[in-house]
């Protein structure tokens, strides 16, 4: 099921942090599949943090007209 927009980061949050614990505690299954899928992972997670690696966290604030939008 995807995530609703308005908890997207926090569920994605959640589930990032239970992929990473998994990766550390080597609780990966041996699919395939499984396999490709973590590696994937890790690459567009390394991806976003190339990205956004000089973003502050006022940028991530919405504007003014983001918050009349959703009010």
């Amino acid at each position: 099921m995807a995530n609703m927009s308005y908890c997207r980061f926090q569920n994605t949050l959640l589930d990032l942090n239970a992929c990473r614990s998994a990766l550390e505690n080597a609780e990966v299954s041996d699919s395939k599949e499984e396999m490709r899928a973590a590696k994937t992972l890790i690459e567009v997670c390394l991806g976003i943090a190339d990205d956004y690696k000089n973003w502050t966290y006022s940028q991530l604030q919405p504007t003014k007209e983001e918050d009349e939008e959703e009010g």
